[in-house]
Formats: structure tokens, sequence, C-alpha cells
């Protein structure tokens, strides 16, 4: 068993020298998160089109509890890391509404990615001094 790591939440703007860190406070061997801003495209995914996308003139939403994946049991001849990259859309409330697998090295890994996730509570995002839904791109490793 690895050593128990403490896992840190990014949120970085597209912005080169923008960068805000929100660290959860959770515990937990094998896994890390970080969120991005930058836009994924799917301009067709009526999913995602109430959810707008971070631009300079936005404050970006903040992880205000964002709990680490549980490593999901794997075969003993499987690959024991992988990432797992989404589209999250969180709500003027800051909760996570919808998720959208966008690539995974693992797909043993999606399942625990998506459901923590789903988890996650943030101060939302804000443009002109009110909140907005907005989407972001979340990034999760497994490791063992």
């Amino acid at each position: 068993m690895r050593i128990l790591t403490l896992i840190a939440l990014s949120i970085s703007l597209s912005l080169p020298t923008a960068t805000a860190l929100a660290q959860t406070g959770n515990v937990r061997p094998g896994s890390s998160s970080t969120l991005s801003t930058s836009p994924a495209d799917f301009a067709e995914d009526q999913t995602f089109s109430q959810f707008q996308r971070i631009t300079k003139d936005m404050k970006p939403p903040k992880a205000t509890d964002a709990p680490d994946p549980k490593f999901p049991d794997l075969p003993p001849d499987a690959e024991q890391h992988g990432t797992v990259v989404m589209l999250v859309g969180i709500n003027a409330k800051g909760r996570v509404d919808v998720v959208r697998v966008l690539r995974s090295d693992e797909h043993a890994f999606e399942a625990s990615a998506v459901n923590t996730v789903k988890k996650w509570k943030f101060h939302p995002a804000e443009k002109n001094g009110q909140a907005v839904p907005v989407q972001v791109t979340v990034e999760m490793k497994f490791e063992k």
C-alpha cells in the first residue's frame, strides 16, 4: 500500500498566470483530482448547453467539499493505475448536475470517478457578482 497523501483539487483558468488551489482535507491513498476550466468542445451536446464555459471575466467555482474516489476492486492482472477525464456541469448553487466521461484509461475506474464527482460541492462560479452555471473538466488519477 502506498503512503497516504493529502489530495489537492486545483482549479486552473485557461490563463497561465491565474491558478487557485483548494485543498479538500480528505486523505486517501491512490488518487488525485484536477479541475480545469479550459473548454471542452461539446457545442452540439444539449446536456451541457445550459452550462457556460469559464471566461476571464468570471470567478471560477471553488471546491468546498471534494472527497476522493474509492479505488475500485480490480482483477490481479489489471493495470493498477489509470486516469478518467470528465466534463462536469456545476449549477448556480454549486452542485454537480451532469457528468460525462470524456476519456478513460481503464473502464473499471469510471464508475468510481463519476459517483465521486457527483458528490462534490462548490462555491459557484460568478459573473458580475451573480452565481452562474458552468462546465469544467475534471481529471482523476488512480494509482495503487
